[in-house]
This record gives C-alpha cells, sequence and structure tokens, in this order.
C-alpha cells in the first residue's frame, strides 16, 4: 500500500472518524477484572514509590548490570500502570498515585535506560566517534538536553500520554502541564528534529515498530497542532513502511525469534488500529497481505501451547504472547488459530511486573481480549520457511507422545542472532530434551565485542561440531570479519520420514574445510531421529568434536548417553564412527 501524504494526514486528523472510547471498553470487558486481580497480585502497593538514583544509573557503566536501575524503573510504570486501570474502574482513592507516579516520572533525570546510553547526537558529534570511556565528563545523557530516544524512553512518553487520555479530565491542571512539557522536550522535539538519524528509525527489528508506535500514540493523544502531528505520523508511517518490508522475511519468519515478533507488533498494531479508526478506514495498514504470513509465524514456530515456542537465537522457550494485540491481528488477518497461544490470565505463566508496566499494552490485553473464553486447541503440523531457513517436522513416538523437531540453517550476524548455524531443538512428549539454550543474562558485554565470548551465544552451547578445535565464527558487528549462514538446501516430508539437509561449512572461518553438510531425518511413526554429519578438507582433515546440551541430566555408557527428562527419555547413540 502506498503511504499517504501529508496532506491526507491532516485531512484525516482536521475532521477524523469516531474512535473507540477506550474507558468505557475497559468498564464493559469482562477481562478487565481478571487484569486487575493479577496486576493486584504483581503490584501490591502503589505508594511507596521507587527511586532511580544517580547510583543505580551508573552501576551498568562500572559493573555491566542492569537489574539495580532497571527493576525499580519498570516497577514504577507498573505501579501507574494498576493505578490508572483501579481510578478508570471507580476507585477515585488512586487520584492521588496517578498523580504522585506520573510526576515521579516526569522527574526522572533521563528516560533512556543506562544499557540504552551510546545513542543520539550527542555522541553522534564527537570528532571523532567514538564510544564514551570512564571517567565520565560532563556530555553524558544525564546532563545535556535530551536528544535521543530508546524502547522504554519511547514506551514511557506513551504511557504519560495514555494516561492523560485516560484519566485526563480529572488531573490537576499542572499535572497534565507537567506531563506534556516532558513527553513534548524528551521525545517530541528530539524525533521531529533527529528522527531519520537515530538508528532504529528504519531498522529492520523490533525497535522499529516499539519507537516508532510509541512515539506515534504520544503524538496523536497530546498533540494539537495539525501541521506538527500530521509531519510526525508522516515520520511514523516512513519508518513502519520499513519496518514491515524488511524486519521480517519474505516467508514471515522473523531471525528475532517469537518474543521479539511479540514485542515488535504490540506498537505497531495499537497505532495502526487507531489510525484505521480516525481514518475512517481509509490508512489500514493491517490489511497488508504481508501481514497474514506475519501473524502465521508464531504458530508454525509452537513447541507447547500456549506459551511454549522454538528459541533459537536471542528469545526463550516460554513466551507470553500479548493476547489482546494478537488478537487484533488475528481478526483483521483471518489467522484465527493465534487464540490457541493466548496463555490464560493467573497461570503461573501469565504476566510479570515487566508486562504491566506497558500500561498501554494491558489496556489493549484487556479491551480487545475475552479472557473467560476458554483456549481453542492448536494441532502441531510442520512448518516450513524457505527464506528464514527454518523446518519443523512434527511426528509421535510409539507410545503416543508428540515428537518436534526443528532445524535452522542459522546466521551469525543477525539481529540477536547466535552462532549456531545447522542447530535443531528436539522436543518430545512437551520436554526439550535438546534444547537451544535461549538468551543469557543481558549485560553490558552481551551486545559489545564480547558477545560471542558468552556460552550462551557461541556455537559451544549448542548442537554443532567444533572443528579443528574451533568454533563457528561471528559476524562484523561484533569482532567477526565476515557475515555467514546456513543453506537450508533440501527439505522433504513424507508419511515414513521428515528430513532436512543443511550445508554449514561457511560458519567455520576455515579455508581448508570445503564440505560441512547435515542431514537430519525423523521417523514420524517412532519419533527416532538421525543425524549425519559429512565433512570434507582441502588436505589434511581437521579434527571433529561433536557435542549435544541440555538441562536434565545424562548418563553416558561406551557410544551411548541418556538423557532424562521429567515425563519423557532420549538415548544417543553414536552409529559411526563407532
Amino acid at each position: 500500500m502506498s503511504r499517504p501524504t501529508k496532506a491526507q494526514l491532516k485531512q484525516w486528523l482536521a475532521s477524523p472518524a469516531p474512535i473507540s472510547d477506550l474507558r468505557e471498553q475497559l468498564r464493559q470487558s469482562p477481562t478487565t477484572p481478571l487484569m486487575l486481580d493479577a496486576m493486584r497480585r504483581e503490584i501490591p502497593g502503589v505508594t511507596e514509590i521507587p527511586q532511580v538514583t544517580y547510583t543505580l544509573f551508573r552501576e551498568f557503566e562500572h559493573n555491566g548490570q542492569r537489574d539495580g536501575y532497571q527493576i525499580p524503573y519498570f516497577y514504577k510504570r507498573a505501579q501507574l500502570a494498576r493505578s490508572v486501570l483501579e481510578w478508570v474502574m471507580g476507585d477515585a482513592g488512586m487520584r492521588d498515585a496517578v498523580q504522585d507516579l506520573a510526576w515521579s516520572i516526569c522527574e526522572e533525570t533521563s528516560w533512556v535506560l543506562p544499557a540504552h546510553e551510546e545513542q543520539g547526537p550527542g555522541y553522534w558529534d564527537l570528532i571523532p566517534p567514538r564510544a564514551r570511556t570512564w571517567p565520565l565528563g560532563a556530555h553524558t545523557m544525564l546532563t545535556r538536553e535530551p536528544d535521543s530516544i530508546d524502547l522504554f524512553c519511547a514506551e514511557t512518553g506513551a504511557i504519560l500520554a495514555e494516561t492523560v487520555y485516560l484519566v485526563g479530565d480529572k488531573l490537576a491542571p499542572e499535572v497534565r502541564q507537567r506531563i506534556r512539557q516532558e513527553v513534548e522536550r524528551r521525545i517530541f522535539k528530539p524525533y521531529l528534529a533527529y528522527a531519520r538519524d537515530h538508528w532504529w528509525f528504519k531498522g529492520a527489528l523490533n525497535w522499529n515498530g516499539v519507537c516508532n508506535g510509541s512515539i506515534g500514540l504520544a503524538f496523536l493523544r497530546l498533540e494539537n497542532d495539525l501541521e506538527t502531528l500530521a509531519e510526525a505520523l508522516s515520520l511514523v508511517l516512513e519508518g513502519f513502511e520499513a519496518y514491515i518490508a524488511t524486519g521480517f522475511e519474505s516467508d514471515g519468519g522473523s531471525i528475532e525469534g517469537v518474543g521479539y515478533w511479540n514485542y515488535g507488533l504490540m506498537y505497531y498494531v495499537t497505532l495502526a488500529d487507531l489510525l484505521r479508526e480516525l481514518s475512517g478506514g481509509a490508512l489500514d495498514l493491517l490489511a497488508q497481505p504481508r501481514l497474514r504470513d506475519i501473524a502465521a509465524y508464531p504458530l508454525g514456530m509452537s513447541l507447547v501451547a500456549p506459551d511454549r515456542f522454538i528459541n533459537f537465537g536471542d528469545s526463550t522457550e516460554r513466551t507470553i504472547l500479548a493476547p489482546g494485540i494478537a488478537n487484533r491481528l488475528a481478526e483483521r488477518t483471518g489467522v484465527h488459530e493465534l487464540r490457541a497461544l493466548f496463555a490464560p490470565l493467573g497461570s503461573t505463566s501469565s504476566f510479570n511486573r515487566y508486562d504491566f508496566a506497558k500500561m498501554v499494552i494491558s489496556v489493549r490485553n484487556a479491551v480487545w481480549w475475552d479472557a473467560t473464553q476458554a483456549r481453542p486447541p492448536l494441532e502441531q503440523r510442520d512448518f516450513f520457511l524457505p527464506d528464514s531457513g527454518l523446518a519443523k517436522f512434527v511426528g509421535r513416538t510409539a507410545s503416543g507422545k508428540t515428537t518436534v523437531l526443528a532445524v535452522t540453517a542459522g546466521h551469525n550476524d543477525g539481529h540477536h542472532s547466535h552462532t549456531d548455524v545447522a542447530s535443531f531443538v528436539l522436543n518430545i512428549g512437551g520436554e526439550s530434551l535438546l534444547p537451544d539454550p535461549g538468551r543469557g543474562l543481558y549485560s553490558k558485554d552481551y551486545f559489545r565485542q564480547q558477545r560471542y565470548e558468552n556460552i550462551f551465544n557461541n556455537s559451544y552451547s549448542h548442537h554443532v561440531p567444533r572443528i579443528g578445535g574451533q568454533l563457528q565464527a561471528a559476524g562484523p558487528e561484533f569482532g567477526g570479519h565476515q557475515q555467514f549462514h546456513g543453506t537450508l538446501v533440501e527439505r522433504h516430508s513424507g508419511d515414513q520420514s521428515k528430513s532436512a539437509v543443511i550445508d554449514f561449512h561457511t560458519a567455520y572461518n576455515l579455508p581448508t574445510l570445503t564440505q560441512a553438510r547435515r542431514t537430519l531425518e525423523l521417523e514420524p511413526h517412532t519419533g527416532m531421529v538421525k543425524l549425519v554429519d559429512e565433512f570434507g578438507f582441502a588436505g589434511s582433515p581437521l579434527e571433529i568434536e561433536e557435542a549435544f546440551s541440555t538441562w536434565f541430566p545424562v548418563s553416558a555408557a561406551g557410544n551411548t548417553a541418556r538423557i532424562q527428562g521429567q515425563q519423557t527419555s532420549l538415548e544417543l547413540k553414536v552409529i559411526e564412527p563407532a
């Protein structure tokens, strides 16, 4: 679809079509009381406001740890979300809590997290460009006027703007004014001045959807000048266009995994729905045909419904989809099976404080999803993403337990990628006996040159060989010299056998390695898996060390190892070499 001109945007904004009243929808939704019950369990108090201090902010700089600052930062926003929803539902006693929490957030020196500090014009203008080093000078995020925006700065602006929308007529005028001033200073001015200079503006990753979507919502809630609003939305739509075009592979897959699929689309869908309403349906971002394949992605990645997924790269096996967002996406794209992936409220895998800190999304979870309805079943099926280089095969053991084998061609330089070219996951009866380790603890080194020294990220913890003593090579972004990726050269899915063949010799920086080919085959009626690795060398062959990792207890004897899960077990046997 073609992007609207500023003139078209101004026309829609000047005479907007009626939009849904979220306040009334919250009061009428059967999900809201359940959501509030869950919030009260996770956020028991709203009057003791946690502080984010200078020492906590600089903890990341000194020791690389993020939680000291981020735990109170997000808890405060979760407190605000609960307070606002309680007030909308009739508890006028929440007025002071809402105003105090909003004011406290406005008082924070920076809304940008310490882990995301090294970006923005304040750093771009340094000659020569360089990462800031200790000892700190005065030219920091804490001392200059706001000039850059990260994920959570953008989200904070949207949260405060949504607070004004939901309860603004009851807020003290100076609180409303303070919110407007701070959002304009920290979000509106930097975005209008530097949007295209931010690396995420047209980025092929979740940051694009989150930042542009949050900022667009904040502008729509707070900005009254049509020229300014049209200019901002024109920028947002420019970024969104790149997000849908490049943030997903042509087959609809996300190399970032289901968790970041979920995060990036939260604010894209939120803003897309509002733009469709106010334009009277003329601007309908979710009507793009490409959205259907994107919407179907988590269904194919499901291991065990509703909340366990194939998790290559920096993703976790257990992921909670935002049900309101995914339900709206299901309605608009026709991918209704997505509803089988909504975890029930109050379950052990339900929302936590970090989820509730996203008030904008919590509101839509309450009004766009009926949590009282039973979740439909999901039948596991084979799944193939040729451009993403991923294949999933489903079978059963002789005793009837579902077996899922997922294979990735892999990429050593994608967003949130690991050096896992030709790795796989094997789940039997709901237990990943040969899992992907998922992401490690996010820290200062995690997204810097030391990234692949972390065992979670390098190939040592994945089911791939070490060749000539070498692990797979890192990509250029994190100290490597070249991009490498595997190639899914064959795929077969039949009644008696399902298999994938991956060429992965380019993943190793070894000029003499001329062939590395892996074949993984699943017998769908027995659950038996056969793995064959073939190697070729120009000159003398190098030593091959195969490795498999698991979270479960292992016993070994001779050429056989046994992985003992809680409900199932797996026997690994070396056939050749004997």
